[in-house]
């Protein structure tokens, strides 16, 4: 993949956060997956993520919570709140939180307009005569404006930008498109993170309970934290097998840490948590073009 449009080097990267926006995320309505995919993406990265909010489609709390995530953390992603209607308040809001203009950005408008193609759900559109339906349309082109923001496109067939405040990137909640646009980053964000931080993290499965490990894995945790090994351990409830993991940027410290920790918990290393006991796997390095109004 290239690199995107208008992205540039910026200050190395090790920490960041996600900012969830949304009503129907705090109602039950709909269940948050992109907090999930953007920690496995820094996991893989090697960028320590150090925290995850759920908040409303409130414009304090936005405001708020964007202003402190900005100043804690290197790497900033919001997803929500940006579409047609009323309640997506995520561009008008930061624009807010940092006394910034909002403007109707003229090449994702021109985006939308090339890019929106009719369909039997999607009827032929006038773009020129001013109507309720074009100035919903041209709230998702209203972006933030000013010295510190930067919009970044991914790819020539997909409008939406990746509008960048500071450290905050502001993307879209729909799993597809937020996972498209952030995977979009990946060839800048890699120059600005230091390798050193890479996580390898290994994993290994045991039928003990977690009170018959307990204290083994306390002494293994004391003996490694010098060296930035977290020691973990995940019950699984109704499962015949229980996880423990290895996690560090010291990926040959790890690998001769496993058959003691094997023998220690009496499992095995696995490549995917399962209830079979599987064979030894290697270390695991964790790591649809919107076309008209969607709400995002």
């Amino acid at each position: 993949m290239t690199t995107p449009q208008n992205a540039r080097p910026e200050k190395p990267i090790c920490t960041s956060a996600c900012l969830i926006i949304g009503d129907e995320l705090l109602n039950g309505k709909t269940v948050d997956t992109n907090s999930n995919y953007f920690a496995r993406f820094c996991f893989d990265l090697g960028v320590e993520m150090k925290r995850v909010e759920v908040i409303a489609d409130d414009e304090g709390e936005i405001m708020e919570a964007v202003r402190r995530m900005n100043k804690d953390y290197d790497f900033v992603v919001t997803s929500g709140g940006i579409g047609p209607t009323h309640d997506d308040i995520t561009y008008s809001s930061i624009a807010k939180a940092f006394n910034l203009p909002l403007t109707l950005h003229n090449e994702t408008w021109a985006r939308m307009r090339r890019l929106s193609k009719s369909s039997k759900t999607n009827p032929p559109f006038d773009w020129e005569t001013p109507s309720p339906m074009l100035s919903a349309k041209q709230r998702m082109a209203l972006l933030p404006t000013g010295p510190n923001v930067r919009n970044v496109y991914i790819s020539p067939d997909l409008w939406v930008p990746i509008c960048i405040v500071d450290n905050v990137h502001i993307l879209p909640g729909i799993p597809r498109i937020f996972e498209q646009l952030l995977e979009g980053l990946r060839p800048l964000l890699k120059f600005n993170v230091d390798n050193h931080n890479k996580q390898t993290r290994v994993l290994i499965s045991t039928p003990m309970k977690e009170s018959e490990i307990a204290g083994f894995l306390t002494e293994l945790q004391e003996k490694v934290k010098e060296r930035r090994i977290k020691v973990g351990s995940y019950p699984r409830w109704g499962k015949k097998r229980n996880t423990v993991t290895l996690t560090g940027p010291d990926k040959e410290y790890i690998e001769g840490l496993v058959d003691e920790v094997e023998k220690g918990v009496g499992g095995l290393r696995v490549s995917v948590e399962d209830d079979e006991q599987g064979e030894p796997e290697e270390t695991e390095e964790v790591g649809t073009t919107p076309r008209d109004e969607v709400k995002t």
